[in-house]
């Protein structure tokens, strides 16, 4: 059976954007899914995620991971730290940046370059999502972290920052790609 998890993003929670209707959606179809609240999303800490995420979630071979915006760049991050033995099913980032964005709240979790070859030993498939008018992240960002996966970006056309203030209480394409993705 597949398992997903939805990682918000800074200042975010489970409660967030379209997190509680995908993670309805995916119950739906049999999919068990969390959508855990890490820490201290106005500040945060990437080591105080990936222990939070270490003690509360499990993975394996069948999870897909679902993050938006910082939860993206937190995904990355988490693929570096995992063990060999862990390879996850899919990710799919949201609103995806790998870089500083010049936001200091968030910067220790793009402060260094990420290991990209062993990031993609650890994730069969990657599915990079961007839309072309997001307001914090240039498109150019997603556009060179798909290249950096081996992966093509898909492109939401004036979609800002696929979020609720920008009108996303339900993602019903989000919810196609992950169905489709087997």
């Amino acid at each position: 059976m597949k398992n997903a998890v939805i990682i918000h993003g800074w200042g975010a929670d489970s409660k967030s954007n379209w997190f509680p209707w995908l993670k309805t959606e995916l119950e739906k179809q049999g999919i068990r899914i969390s959508v855990p609240d890490f820490p201290n999303s106005q500040n945060p800490v990437l080591s105080e995620w990936l222990h939070y995420f270490e003690k509360n979630v499990q993975v394996d071979q069948n999870t897909i991971l679902i993050g938006h915006s910082l939860g993206v760049s937190f995904i990355l991050h988490l693929l570096e730290h995992l063990p060999p033995n862990k390879k996850i099913k899919a990710a799919f980032l949201v609103a995806t940046f790998d870089r500083s964005l010049a936001i200091p709240e968030i910067e220790n979790f793009v402060d260094k370059p990420f290991n990209w070859q062993k990031i993609k030993t650890l994730c069969k498939k990657f599915f990079v999502i961007n839309s072309d008018n997001d307001p914090y992240i240039p498109i150019e960002i997603g556009e060179n972290l798909a290249k950096n996966l081996d992966t093509k970006l898909i492109i939401e056309h004036n979609g800002e920052h696929l979020s609720n203030p920008d009108g996303m209480l339900g993602y019903p394409k989000l919810l196609e790609h992950i169905l489709r993705s087997g």
